[in-house]
């Protein structure tokens, strides 16, 4: 949330205020400082509660943590805004994995994948600051040009570490070239960080 202030600059003076909430958006920009008295009643009318303040402060954390294809998403930062209403606490965990090419000289065509070993290693060090036991649900990213296999691999592998956890999974493809990155954001009941 940002509000603007008065301004003064070539003797005119003007108003901005800009409110940007999940459930709330609202700006006006006025020469009119008479506006005050109206912009407080509509303020005071509008509910603007701790909750919507707090998701929207926890959203703009998320987005400082994780990589633009994963925020640029509309279907991922929607499910993770229904998320937040529904648990309190997070973690963020990201990992890249390697692609494997195969270049077939007689067809000209080349084949990424990723291998099941490099899968297990990559997950292992995904989760292994996430109190597994603890999520309840989680979204999962990949971001990488792969086949619906190898994304498949993947969240079956992250599946595997928390098998109550309910998973939903979007891929972004990617000229990443030999890596694949894959961006998770867990929801449950995890004991409060010390700053």
């Amino acid at each position: 949330m940002s509000n603007g202030g008065m301004m003064a600059g070539n003797d005119r003076e003007f108003l901005r205020v800009k409110i940007d909430l999940p459930s709330f958006q609202f700006e006006v920009v006025t020469q009119d400082l008479n506006a005050l008295h109206e912009l407080r009643l509509i303020l005071e009318n509008v509910s603007l509660d701790d909750q919507a303040i707090y998701e929207e402060f926890v959203v703009q954390e998320i987005r400082a943590a994780l990589s633009d294809q994963f925020v640029s998403n509309q279907q991922v930062m929607a499910a993770v805004k229904r998320l937040l209403k529904q648990e309190d606490n997070y973690r963020v965990a990201r990992v890249d994995i390697d692609i494997t090419s195969t270049i077939d000289l007689e067809n000209n065509t080349r084949d990424a994948r990723v291998q099941r070993l490099s899968v297990r290693r990559a997950v292992m060090m995904l989760v292994q600051d996430v109190e597994t036991a603890r999520v309840k649900q989680g979204i999962i990213h990949i971001n990488g040009d792969i086949e619906k296999e190898d994304k498949i691999l993947i969240v079956d592998h992250i599946h595997k570490t928390m098998p109550t956890a309910q998973l939903r999974a979007f891929q972004s493809a990617s000229a990443r070239g030999q890596k694949v990155v894959v961006e998770c954001i867990f929801f449950g009941d995890f004991p409060e960080e010390e700053e």
